[in-house]
C-alpha cells in the first residue's frame, strides 16, 4: 500500500495531502436513477486499499445521494483510519441550526459518527456568517467534528471567520490549479500560509484542461520527468507548502498515477518555470473584493 504524506492541522491533526473529491458520485447536482453505484463502490474500495483515507462529500452532491454511495463505500474499513470529509451549502444551510442539521444528516447518510472535517460553502449575502460559524462550534463541541473549515471563502471573509474563531478555523477550500491562480493573486494563499490553515486546492486539473496535450509548457515537463500531463498539475500543487488537493476516484489506473506523484519530485527550477511560464493564468475575479455578506 502507498502512503500519503500528511500535513498537520492547527489543531494538531494530520491530513492527507491527496483525497477524494466525490461530484459525480451519484449523479451530478441530482441523483442518477441509472447510476453505476457497484463501479463507484469498487473505485472506492480500491482508492482505499492502496492508500487514500481522506475521502470529500458534500450533502448536495446528486442531492444526498453521493453521500449514501460513499457509505457503503467505506462500510468495513476501520473508521479510524479514514479521514472524512463534508460540507454545507449556505443556500440550505442558513443558521446555525440548520447546519447541524444537515451534518447530522450527511452522518446518518453515511452511517457514520463524525466528521474528521465539516466545512460550510461559500458565503451566502442573506444569511449571518457568525450564525453559520456558530453552528460549525457546536458540531466541535459535540463530538460531531474533529474540525472544522470552510470552503470558497475570498480573503475578507476568511480573515472574518480566523477573526471571530481564531485557530479554530484549520481549512479553507479554493478553485486553484496552473490555470487558476486566484488564491495567490489576492492574497488568501499567503494569508493562510501565515496563519496555519491548510488550503485545499479543487479541480486541479480544471475539468480535464490539465490532463491532455495541447498545453506546450505542460508536456514539455511531462516528458522530460517521463510522468501525465495530471501528474505534473498534481504535483506542482501538493510541492506547495500548506496545500492539499482533491481528486477524483475515475478508475483504477488515475488512482494509480495520483499515488504515484509521491514518488518523485519536480525541481525547484522547474517549479518557478511553471510558476511564472505557464501560458493560461485566469484571474476569475477580484477576491481580494469582499462579497455582499453580513457577519
Amino acid at each position: 500500500m502507498n502512503k500519503i504524506p500528511n500535513l498537520k492541522l492547527l489543531s494538531g491533526r494530520d491530513i492527507p495531502q491527496i483525497g477524494l473529491g466525490t461530484w459525480g458520485i451519484g449523479g451530478g447536482p441530482v441523483r442518477d436513477p441509472n447510476n453505476d453505484d457497484s463501479g463507484q463502490i469498487a473505485s472506492i474500495k480500491y482508492a482505499i486499499d492502496n492508500g487514500f483515507s481522506l475521502i470529500r462529500t458534500a450533502h448536495n452532491y446528486a442531492q444526498g445521494y453521493c453521500e449514501e454511495v460513499v457509505g457503503k463505500a467505506i462500510q468495513g474499513y476501520d473508521r479510524k483510519n479514514l479521514f472524512l470529509v463534508s460540507c454545507a451549502n449556505q443556500k440550505t444551510a442558513v443558521d446555525k441550526k440548520s447546519i447541524i442539521e444537515v451534518a447530522k444528516g450527511s452522518l446518518k447518510s453515511m452511517n457514520a459518527d463524525y466528521f474528521d472535517l465539516f466545512l460550510i460553502g461559500a458565503v451566502n449575502p442573506d444569511t449571518s456568517v457568525k450564525s453559520i460559524l456558530d453552528g460549525l462550534v457546536y458540531l466541535q463541541e459535540h463530538g460531531l467534528a474533529k474540525d472544522i473549515g470552510v470552503s470558497n471563502y475570498r480573503l475578507p471573509e476568511l480573515k472574518a471567520a480566523v477573526e471571530y474563531l481564531g485557530p479554530k478555523i484549520v481549512y479553507n477550500e479554493m478553485h486553484y490549479n496552473l490555470i487558476i491562480r486566484e488564491p495567490e493573486i489576492c492574497g488568501a494563499l499567503d494569508y493562510c500560509r501565515e496563519k496555519g490553515i491548510i488550503l485545499s486546492a479543487y479541480r486541479p486539473l480544471q475539468l480535464g484542461q490539465l490532463s491532455k496535450p495541447g498545453i506546450v509548457l505542460l508536456d514539455q515537463m511531462a516528458k522530460k520527468y517521463d510522468k501525465t500531463q495530471s501528474q505534473i498539475a498534481l504535483k506542482w500543487l501538493i510541492q506547495k507548502p500548506g496545500v492539499i488537493t482533491m481528486t477524483k476516484a475515475a478508475n483504477q489506473n488515475h488512482i494509480d498515477q495520483d499515488l504515484d506523484v509521491f514518488e518523485w519530485e519536480i525541481s525547484k527550477e522547474d517549479i518557478k518555470k511553471l510558476d511564472s511560464d505557464f501560458p493560461i493564468q485566469i484571474r476569475i475575479s477580484d477576491c481580494s473584493e469582499p462579497r455582499t455578506f453580513k457577519f
